[in-house]
């Protein structure tokens, strides 16, 4: 695996310490917050409100009022009834699944709970019984409907799923869960880390596409800081959800994230800077994806970011001509290395027109 190293925040372009410089198409920055001179006014405002951090649990009998205000934005944007932040995508994650059989006998006389894992689903959604799947995601889904409709009506069950596949990039069809004939017993646990920011009408998620049968039981975490540039994580959904995570042991005793960041959330929903920058990604995307279309070269999804391919040769063909995508085994060591491709709102049309050239080179080799 190749290893670079740079002493300067990736944007368009990328100078390792060896002096190097390639054109950047890597990382999860799809909306390019990090060079966003907005989001960098904000920061600097909310240093000078709320200082570099808040010591304190946010159940503390003093408490920081930006915290509920970014959070009633944010739940506004994702289209959820409520909404709460948390130090990372990450914990995010791991405090829904520490805390999902309580909230489930909060609501249901069910004292028996089974567990279904998509394939490949982030490790921020691993919980009780994970074991991996190697199915296809579809073949997956259509079993698990087959296994809750036949179960008996005593059992609750929890899908845990991404919400877009990662780092292979793929779409999946949530409308398959429409078939589950024992919808009060069934919830959804999804992962939106890759999807909010990059897709929806307005770049914020995908919430739209679940069955709105199962709408009330359905749990959305995400980390903020990949499109949204916000080092946090957030959980959306119903409000008797929220609310029972807010009274956990895992919520009170977690450090809140920076309030600064908090603060250039609230503002950066309120200015529809997202929904503004997510308007030139979508451009870039559709940029690009105009220019390949005559290739057989990447995995990707109808206007989003990402184009994977699993070409062992193609990440060094693309360093030769002075482009730096990334390949590396993730989540863990024993996974197959993709080379993926991330368009960003940074990217000029120059740039997105040399990665199409070199792209079609390297096919047409």
């Amino acid at each position: 695996m190749s290893i670079f190293q740079t002493n300067s925040l990736p944007g368009r372009t990328v100078k390792t310490t060896e002096g190097a410089e390639f054109l950047w198409f890597s990382g999860t920055d799809y909306l390019g917050m990090g060079h966003n001179e907005d989001f960098r006014r904000l920061i600097s405002e909310g240093l000078d409100l709320y200082g570099t951090h808040f010591g304190s649990s946010r159940n503390n009998s003093l408490r920081l009022s930006i915290y509920d205000e970014a959070e009633s934005r944010f739940s506004d944007f994702v289209s959820a009834s409520s909404a709460i932040i948390v130090s990372s995508g990450m914990w995010a994650g791991q405090i829904v699944m520490k805390e999902i059989e309580a909230v489930v006998f909060q609501h249901q006389e069910s004292m028996k709970i089974r567990y279904h894992y998509a394939p490949s689903v982030h490790p921020a959604l691993w919980g009780n019984d994970f074991v991996a799947s190697s199915q296809s995601w579809e073949s997956w889904a259509i079993e698990t409907v087959e296994k809750i409709n036949a179960a008996s009506r005593d059992l609750t069950h929890i899908i845990c799923s991404d919400a877009v596949g990662s780092p292979m990039v793929s779409q999946f069809d949530f409308t398959i869960f429409n078939s589950i004939s024992d919808g009060p017993n069934t919830w959804l646990v999804i992962d939106e880390s890759h999807s909010l920011g990059a897709l929806g009408g307005k770049g914020n998620g995908l919430a739209g596409k679940f069955p709105t049968s199962l709408k009330q039981q359905t749990i959305f975490v995400s980390s903020l800081n990949k499109a949204l540039g916000i080092p946090a994580g957030a959980v959306w959904g119903s409000k008797h959800v929220t609310d029972s995570l807010r009274k956990s042991p895992w919520y009170a005793g977690a450090s809140p994230p920076a309030p600064a960041y908090a603060y250039a959330l609230s503002r950066l929903l309120e200015k529809k800077v997202y929904e503004q920058t997510h308007a030139v990604l979508i451009q870039n995307i559709r940029h690009f994806s105009n220019r390949i279309t005559a290739l057989d070269l990447f995995d990707s999804v109808p206007d989003y970011p990402v184009f994977c391919s699993k070409n062992p040769a193609f990440f060094g063909y693309l360093l030769d001509y002075g482009i730096m995508a990334s390949r590396f085994a993730y989540p863990s060591p024993s996974d197959a290395p993709v080379t993926r491709i991330a368009i960003t709102a940074l990217h000029q049309k120059e740039d997105l027109d040399r990665l199409a050239e070199v792209c079609k080179k390297f096919q047409n080799n």
